[in-house]
This record gives C-alpha cells, sequence and structure tokens, in this order.
C-alpha cells in the first residue's frame, strides 16, 4: 500500500466516526480532540529506559483517565499507530502488566456508558492529529519525570544488555595496553611474524607457556636461562618498560630478536 493510499484509508476511517465522538491520537504522548472543537495537549515524559510499546500504553491509558470526568460525548476513539499495544489490549484475558490491566479497568468503566474503539493508523502519512501527536512526544522529553514507576522484566532485561555491551566494547584499561583497538599490532611496518609476535606479548599468549593441572608453566627464558619466560620476566631480562612494547614496538621487536626470545613468542 503506498502512502497516499494509506493516507486516504486514515482520512476515511477518521471521517467515518460520529460527529458526537470524542476521538485521541496517542503517539507516546498524547492530543485529545472534545465535541465541542476544544483542542486539549497533553505531553508527559515517559520513564526513563521505557519501551517503545509501554509508552504507547502509558499514553492511552493518561488519554482515559483524562476523560472519566466528562460527560459531553459520545462514542471513544482511540487512534494510535502502534499495532502492537492495540493487539495486546485485544488479547485481554493474557494481559498481566500493570498499565494493562489499568486501561482495561479504565475501557470498562467508560464502556458502560459509551463506545469504546481503538483503531489502529498508520503512522508518517501526514495525518494532522498524529504529527501533532509526534511534536508533543519530543517536547515531552523535556518535560520533568513525574515518577519512577517499577521497570518490567523486558526493560530491566533490555536495560542490563545496553550496560553490558558498552562494557564489553570498551578496551582494556592496564596501563600497558596502549591499543585504540584490537588488532593494533597489524599496522606496524613489519612482517606478518613480528606482528603475531607482538599481539602475543601484549595478551600475554605465547608460545612457551601451556597450562598443568590448572597452572600456567612457562619455559626457561632464553637469555638468562634462569627464570621462566614469561610476559613479566621478559622486559626485566631485557631491561625495558613494558610500555616501550606499545610506545615504540619495533624497538622492542629488535631487542628480542637479538636475545633470541623470538620463538617464545
Amino acid at each position: 500500500m503506498y502512502v497516499s493510499d494509506k493516507r486516504r484509508s486514515t482520512a476515511d476511517c477518521i471521517s467515518k466516526t460520529p460527529w458526537y465522538s470524542y476521538y485521541m491520537f496517542c503517539i507516546y504522548c498524547y492530543q485529545e480532540l472534545f465535541l465541542d472543537g476544544e483542542v486539549r495537549k497533553i505531553k508527559l515524559r515517559n520513564p526513563d529506559n521505557c519501551s517503545v510499546f509501554r509508552s504507547e500504553l502509558l499514553a492511552i491509558e493518561a488519554g482515559l483517565e483524562a476523560i472519566l470526568n466528562r460527560n459531553n460525548y459520545g462514542a471513544v476513539w482511540i487512534l494510535s499507530d502502534s499495532r502492537s499495544s492495540i493487539q495486546h489490549l485485544k488479547d485481554w484475558n493474557n494481559v498481566g502488566d500493570r498499565t494493562g490491566i489499568s486501561i482495561l479497568k479504565l475501557l470498562r468503566h467508560i464502556g458502560m456508558d459509551h463506545e469504546v474503539h481503538l483503531q489502529w493508523i498508520p503512522s508518517h502519512v501526514d495525518i494532522y492529529g498524529n504529527k501533532v501527536a509526534d511534536d508533543l512526544a519530543k517536547q515531552g522529553t523535556a518535560e520533568p519525570l513525574c515518577s519512577a514507576p517499577s521497570l518490567t522484566f523486558d526493560e530491566i532485561y533490555s536495560l542490563r544488555k545496553n550496560k553490558d555491551l558498552k562494557t564489553w566494547r570498551v578496551p582494556p584499561s592496564h596501563d600497558w595496553y596502549k591499543r585504540s583497538s584490537p588488532g593494533g599490532s597489524i599496522g606496524l611496518a613489519c612482517d606478518r611474524a613480528d606482528q603475531t609476535a607482538l599481539s602475543r606479548f601484549v595478551s600475554g599468549h605465547l608460545r612457551c607457556c601451556s597450562f598443568s593441572h590448572g597452572n600456567k608453566v612457562c619455559s626457561v627464558c632464553a637469555k638468562c636461562g634462569i627464570a621462566s619466560a614469561s610476559s613479566e620476566h621478559i622486559p626485566s631480562c631485557l631491561r625495558l618498560s613494558r610500555e616501550t612494547f606499545g610506545t615504540d614496538p619495533l624497538l622492542a621487536l629488535d631487542f628480542l630478536r637479538v636475545s633470541g626470545l623470538m620463538d617464545d613468542l
């Protein structure tokens, strides 16, 4: 369906609503249109880390609460571009969240004296009420947060997942780790063997090291023949600081090659 067809079908749907009806557009924040031509615009800030689906339900809940004390209207039409929220309320037998239950109670209360319709409309098709609701949603982000309701399980999971992803993507904060990104040794002007040796040393995964019964075991240093050739011993044996492997890697490679330690890496 083209945009023009969607706009036409939406306009037809709105035009077929009775003239005495009350209808509102719900886009995270919402706009309310009353019987007597009055336009009431309401903008709210959603809770932090609130999902789009829940934001739409909060807008519907607030809109229904706003008309509880009004009697000069006929049917109620809720126009939303969130198909998932309407489908969620349609399956009312399985609604278990606080916001959904609150909406169902409001619908039951209002539905005793008025007809209530939930209608999906497409977004971004130049419907006036829809565009106004979008603008209100943007303005609502600057509003103060009135309360901090508890998050749902899915929102807590999504929040924790985003924090974990940010943590995993941050390079190690060790003082010896000077790479701006993984694989920084590949950019050095040397052959592949030297790049691999430097990467192994920086990461601590040396060829001369292995695990035996849960313990890390390293072979004897080829230069001094006394201590184990670990990533901690090699810099001290070469009289180099560990920072040298990050600031001047080519010099460090020359020392490793002259000392016969390249095979250990």
